[in-house]
C-alpha cells in the first residue's frame, strides 16, 4: 500500500498538509532520478547532499519509493524541502504481503510514476557523480534509448546503433541500479512484476534489454566515467546478494541470459559468464568466502553443474574441490587470502 505521512488510504493519494510528499509535477521533465531504499535515511541523505543542487540547478526531478518500517527517511527528506529542494518528491510504501512482493511495488513505482520524459533508476549505496549530468543529458536531447555510465570495467565511451553490441559492451554496468536511464515510454506497456516471475533477481534488467530489443531503429550510449563516475556510500553495508551468489549470480543469472531474445543470440554464448570475468564474482577467494557461509556445496555443485560451466571462468574441477571443503577450513583460508 502506498500511503501519505498523516494518514493510510487504499490509494495513490496527496498529503496537501505537507509540501512536496507525494505531489506529482505539472510539467513533464526530461529526466527523474527515482531511488528505491529501505531502512537506510542515512544513505539517502548522503545521496541527496551529494546531488539535490545539482538536480535542482538542471531540473531534473528526484523521487523516493521508501519501504520503510520507520518515518527516518521522511524526516531526512523534509529537511531538503524545507531549504528549498521542492523538486524532491517522497512516497512511502509499506504493508507489502511479502519482502519480495514490497521490493516489487517499490520498483515499479520507481519506473512508472515519475513525470519525465527518462527514468534513471537507483539504489540508496552509490550516486553517479553529477559532473556528468550534462554528458547524460546531452544523449537525451539526441533522444537516445538508453544510457549507462559506469567505471573501471569499460574501455571507453562508445555509441550503438544494434542493440547487441550495446549488451555485448554494457550487460554488468547494466545490472547496477543506478548506472542505466531508459526512454520511459519504451517501458510504459511493461510490468515489473510479470517480469520478477520469470526471473526475480533481473527482472528490470529484462525488460530494460527487451524494449531495447524491440526498438526498430536503436540508439544507445555507454559513458566511460573512469575513476570519478561512481560516489561509493560511506557507510558500509553489505549487498543482500553477496549472501545469495548462487541463486543470484549462478542460476538467476544463467536463466536471465538464456531468456533474452534473438536480438542478442549473436553476442549470448559471451555473456554467461561475463560478470564473473569483469568483477571477479567467482574467483577461488569468493568462492572460499561463499562455501565457509555454506552458500554451496558438492551438492549444490552438481545440481548447478549445468550453470556453473558457462558463469563461472575457472575450470569446474576447482569450484568441486572447493565445494568438498568443509566450511571451516574454507574459512580459514578465506582469511589467509584476504
Amino acid at each position: 500500500m502506498i500511503h501519505s505521512i498523516k494518514r493510510m488510504e487504499k490509494k495513490y493519494i496527496l498529503d496537501s498538509g505537507e509540501r512536496n510528499i507525494g505531489r506529482r509535477n505539472e510539467i513533464v521533465k526530461k529526466l527523474a532520478i527515482s531511488f528505491i531504499t529501505f531502512n537506510r535515511a542515512k544513505h539517502i541523505k548522503e545521496d541527496l547532499d551529494r546531488i539535490a543542487k545539482s538536480t535542482k540547478d538542471l531540473n531534473i526531478d528526484i523521487y523516493i519509493f521508501d519501504g520503510s518500517t520507520n518515518l527516518h527517511t521522511k524526516y531526512v527528506v523534509n529537511n531538503f524541502l524545507n531549504n528549498g529542494y521542492n523538486h524532491i518528491h517522497y512516497f512511502h510504501i509499506e504493508n507489502a504481503i511479502s519482502d519480495s512482493d514490497g521490493l516489487t511495488q517499490r520498483l515499479s513505482k520507481a519506473l512508472f510514476e515519475p513525470d519525465a520524459e527518462y527514468v534513471w533508476l537507483c539504489g540508496d549505496r552509490f550516486v553517479i557523480n553529477p559532473n556528468y549530468y550534462n554528458e547524460i543529458l546531452s544523449y537525451i536531447d539526441k533522444s537516445y534509448d538508453i544510457i549507462t555510465i559506469y567505471e573501471k570495467i569499460l574501455k571507453g565511451t562508445r555509441e550503438f546503433e544494434d542493440v547487441s553490441g550495446f549488451a555485448d559492451y554494457a550487460i554488468v554496468p547494466v545490472t547496477q541500479f543506478g548506472s542505466t536511464i531508459v526512454k520511459k515510454k519504451l517501458i510504459d506497456a511493461y510490468s515489473i512484476k510479470k517480469a520478477r516471475k520469470k526471473i526475480a533477481s533481473f527482472g528490470v534488467q529484462f525488460i530494460f534489454l527487451l524494449v531495447i530489443g524491440n526498438c526498430k531503429t536503436f540508439k544507445g550510449v555507454v559513458i566511460d566515467g573512469g575513476e570519478q563516475a561512481i560516489i561509493l556510500s560511506k557507510f558500509l553495508t553489505r549487498s543482500g546478494c553477496l549472501s545469495s551468489m548462487w541463486n543470484t549470480w549462478i542460476e538467476g543469472w544463467y536463466k536471465f541470459i538464456d531468456l533474452l531474445p534473438d536480438a542478442y543470440n549473436s553476442v549470448k554464448k559471451g555473456l554467461y559468464n561475463r560478470p564473473d570475468l569483469q568483477m571477479g564474482f567467482f574467483s577461488v577467494k569468493e568462492l572460499l568466502r561463499q562455501r565457509s557461509e555454506e552458500q554451496f556445496d558438492w551438492k549444490k555443485c552438481i545440481e548447478y553443474r549445468k550453470y556453473v560451466k558457462k558463469v563461472i571462468v575457472l575450470p569446474s574441477i576447482i569450484v568441486f574441490g572447493i565445494a568438498i571443503l568443509p566450511k571451516g577450513l574454507a574459512g580459514y583460508l578465506y582469511k589467509i587470502k584476504k
